[in-house]
């Protein structure tokens, strides 16, 4: 009897969780960023915080939530069992430390704080650039006195049984699975790839790949000179980063002459305007297109979500 009213509290509980709407394409610009980023800075909590959610799935274990923290003062240290961290700095400067030991740790089902972190590895961070943390790496952000550290959180379920493709980059971070791609060494690698252009009008690069079998848990970083091929994913999220140039991105409608991500064209959708600053949430099962005006470019980095089904 006991074991039954537990099960349908739980299923209670869960329940609105489990049946919000999962959230459509979202753009979310440099300009409204930097607007919630003023709002942030006059709401600063006693830890020295202030944050609010921009996407949630609803998933029970927290993963596929978009999130922007702004942080005044170092922050508390975090451990996630189930959650793997993709952050985009907004804005500010301050170091990471990452790995070693949580020290005074409290918390349970995965989700853990701490006091310090022992023997940990520190890296500066500043706006631009893109950090991959690995589940249950204990973390925090240090900011110095009178800076702050603004970033868009995705939360993304961690990725069991990982079969590595031998193309993958060798990532040179402690501890493994972590990695760090500053502005600077984004705009280097921009460089480069505007010497590599295809025939399609395209260059990419794999920046990490933790080995999906769905090709999910991976970031790239492309650069478009004109119009890309409309693309399609059934079980990915896309979540991009634009880093530099402008045009347009054509979301939703019917995709024409689908054969497997790709296709001729999208019969109908809605036309964005994209620029350097934004980030974007493109839906599974999405068509979506880029669009770049003659002679101007648009470069991003690509983070391949896995789709949360209910």
């Amino acid at each position: 009897m006991m074991l039954a009213v537990r099960l349908v509290v739980t299923t209670i509980l869960l329940f609105p969780l489990l049946q919000s709407t999962p959230p459509t394409f979202i753009r979310w610009s440099a300009q409204q960023l930097n607007e919630r980023d003023a709002v942030l800075s006059s709401q600063i909590r006693s830890d020295g915080s202030a944050r609010e959610t921009l996407a949630e799935y609803g998933n029970p274990n927290g993963a596929h939530r978009f999130r922007f923290i702004r942080r005044d003062a170092d922050g508390v240290p975090e451990q996630h069992a189930g959650i793997e961290d993709v952050v985009f700095v907004h804005s500010g400067a301050g170091t990471i430390v990452v790995g070693g030991n949580m020290i005074g740790q409290t918390g349970s089902n995965g989700e853990y704080t701490g006091t310090d972190i022992q023997d940990g590895t520190h890296y500066p961070v500043a706006a631009g650039d893109v950090i991959h943390l690995p589940a249950d790496a204990p973390h925090r952000y240090l900011v110095p006195e009178g800076g702050h550290v603004t970033y868009v959180l995705v939360r993304m379920p961690v990725l069991n049984n990982p079969v590595v493709p031998e193309d993958a980059p060798v990532l040179n971070f402690q501890p493994p699975g972590f990695a760090l791609w500053t502005d600077a060494e984004l705009q280097r690698r921009h460089t480069v790839l505007t010497r590599q252009i295809r025939p399609d009008h395209s260059a990419r690069e794999t920046l990490a790949d933790y080995g999906s079998p769905i090709r999910s848990h991976r970031f790239r970083y492309i650069h478009r000179d004109a119009d890309g091929l409309p693309e399609i994913h059934d079980d990915i999220i896309d979540v991009v980063l634009i880093t530099s140039g402008d045009g347009q991105l054509r979301v939703g409608g019917q995709m024409l002459n689908r054969r497997g991500s790709l296709g001729s064209g999208i019969d109908g959708g809605t036309t964005y305007p994209v620029a350097a600053g934004d980030v974007l949430h493109i839906p599974a099962k999405t068509p979506h297109g880029y669009l770049v005006p003659n002679g101007e470019h648009i470069t991003y980095v690509l983070v391949r979500v896995p789709a949360f089904l209910p």
